[in-house]
């Protein structure tokens, strides 16, 4: 039986127990599949797993499992694994930016991580170019999510598959009390999830709790056990991309947008999505936040077969 040290960071998050925790392995050379899956399983949340690089150019590679499979990219614990090595010392807190090259399942992305003595350490990655799907009737949605079929549509702009590194339905909501309804019944989301093949339904409302903020985000994934997650870095992208691509919010060659999210979780949390537009394409999607380590430790692993007991 081996000792594993093991991280839990709350990622989108400059306060303890706000955010998104994640766990986080800083050096999981010896594990195996098995042994990465039963650890996210253990402990019921997404978890990064930090390896040597395998590809020329890249810095370290990270690997993603939720508690039922390895993801190929998740944008929480990617943050959460670059706070965690920030943590341990792996880079100086020095208040210097450094630019890395982390190695993931979706290929090589480049990192920004900015570490000062005092702060939280800030992560800014890019994730891979939009990629914009099939649309989706605005009723259908709307059952799935048990409002009434009128919440759902910004206008003329439909519910649409986008993927930026994960396939999720986007959904347009125009009220914010409809945006926060409460959602009783997860097994319709979860159906139409599977039928569409995407990972889960991301819903966005430009009806804002906060000023400064631009969109009032919340993502549903309970195909992986998590009914509603308090965020999700690559959905986040997919909804920045899909509101510039159906002009809902301004073309420029450079836009920022921010987003709310986690509020009916009781985790409150804010990121910024930067897109690079070159005429109406969008070419470069990054993503900013922030991160806190709230526990570490050491986790004993059985390489046995998942679920074998002794």
């Amino acid at each position: 039986m081996a000792l594993v040290a093991v991280d839990v960071v709350d990622a989108f998050a400059e306060r303890p127990c706000a955010g998104n925790p994640a766990a986080v392995v800083p050096d999981a050379a010896a594990l195996t599949d098995g042994d990465m899956l039963r650890l996210a399983d253990e402990l019921r949340m997404e978890a990064g797993f930090v390896l040597p690089a395998s590809q020329t150019g890249a810095d370290l590679r990270l690997r993603f499992f939720t508690p039922r499979r390895e993801a190929m990219l998740s944008g929480h614990a990617l943050v959460a694994a670059l706070v965690a090595l920030a943590d341990r010392g792996r880079w100086p807190a020095d208040g210097r930016a450094r630019s890395l090259c982390v190695e993931t399942g979706h290929g090589v992305l480049p990192v920004t991580l900015l570490a000062a003595a005092g702060r939280a350490v800030s992560v800014t990655f890019d994730l891979p170019a939009p990629r914009f799907g099939e649309p989706l009737a605005a009723a259908e949605a709307a059952t799935a999510l048990g409002l009434p079929a009128g919440a759902v549509g910004i206008g003329d702009h439909l519910p649409q598959r986008v993927s930026c590194g994960f396939d999720v339905l986007v959904v347009p909501v125009a009220e914010r009390t409809s945006a926060l309804a409460l959602v009783e019944d997860m097994g319709p989301i979860r159906r139409l999830a599977d039928r569409l093949g995407v990972g889960g339904i991301a819903t966005f409302c430009p009806d804002v709790m906060t000023p400064g903020v631009d969109m009032l985000c919340r993502f549903f994934y309970p195909s992986e056990g998590t009914n509603e997650d308090v965020v999700s870095g690559t959905a986040l992208g997919a909804v920045a991309c899909y509101c510039v691509d159906q002009g809902i919010m301004p073309r420029a060659p450079a836009v920022r947008l921010v987003s709310e999210q986690g509020h009916i979780l009781g985790r409150p949390n804010r990121a910024a999505v930067d897109l690079e537009l070159a005429g109406r394409r969008i070419t470069r999607v990054s993503l900013t936040a922030s991160g806190v380590v709230v526990l570490r430790g050491q986790m004993c692993l059985d390489s046995g077969p998942r679920g074998e007991t002794n």
